[in-house]
């Protein structure tokens, strides 16, 4: 009996499995290449994409105008700023030119003024008169062309309006005062007084009728001011009435009675 040899089926297995191999390769290698040939800018653009972050571009300067009916933020891309708040009203402001300025005002160089006295000075005292007594009703003379007389004399019944002040039976006095000079004179340091029978000075009082003497008597017009003083009624008869009107002029002096008080 003769025995044939049998060919090893492990080697042809291998050869072939090889063969496979190869010609894969082969193909795979073949597409890859037609790809890249196939679309270039394709493969570029999806390079781009894969590695660059999600930009937006503008193709408009950042300091671009916006057209009519354009949102601001829409020229450059970014959001615009907010406007300026405005309030009130505009003002036009006119410059003044340094010609028109005024003159500098002249500043004296000649040093502080000397006082016309001191503290040490001393002063002589002016003699205070009192002229001799009339009638309540007489006139009398203060010098210098200017006299006073007691106008009229009225028994009231006053109502006190400040304090200290006392209500009660009252005497108002009107005096009336004439400037014959040729000069005006001052009212507004007249003073007049009053004192009842026992020589006690009474208490005056702004009620109603009271209208003190005040201001400046024109040369040649007379002016007359009421004065009321509370007095009780036993202690009217006779009263004392005083005028001044100038420490360098006398004090004149009324007395008579109060007629009905």
């Amino acid at each position: 009996m003769t025995v044939r040899p049998v060919p090893h089926r492990r080697g042809a297995r291998v050869a072939a499995l090889g063969g496979l191999l190869a010609a894969c390769l082969a193909f795979g290698l073949a597409a890859c290449s037609s790809g890249d040939r196939s679309d270039p800018a394709q493969a570029a653009s999806d390079q781009t994409s894969a590695t660059s972050p999600l930009v937006q571009t503008v193709d408009a300067p950042l300091n671009a105008a916006p057209t009519s009916g354009q949102d601001p933020a829409d020229a450059t891309g970014a959001e615009a700023p907010p406007e300026p708040l405005t309030t009130g009203t505009p003002t036009q402001t006119q410059m003044t030119a340094l010609t028109d300025l005024p003159d500098p005002v002249a500043v004296s160089t000649a040093g502080p003024i000397a006082p016309a006295g001191n503290i040490d000075q001393i002063v002589a005292e002016v003699p205070v008169t009192t002229a001799p007594a009339v009638g309540l009703t007489d006139p009398a003379d203060f010098g210098g062309q200017v006299s006073a007389r007691i106008a009229q004399v009225n028994a009231v019944q006053a109502t006190a309006t400040l304090p200290g002040e006392v209500s009660g039976p009252a005497v108002a006095v009107t005096v009336e005062i004439t400037n014959s000079s040729a000069q005006a004179i001052g009212l507004d340091s007249v003073t007049v007084t009053l004192s009842d029978t026992a020589g006690n000075p009474a208490s005056p009082i702004s009620a109603d009728p009271s209208a003190p003497l005040s201001g400046v008597l024109d040369a040649g017009a007379a002016k007359s001011g009421t004065y009321v003083f509370t007095v009780p009624t036993d202690q009217r008869n006779p009263i004392s009435v005083t005028v001044t009107y100038s420490s360098g002029a006398p004090t004149l002096v009324f007395t008579g009675q109060v007629a009905g008080g």
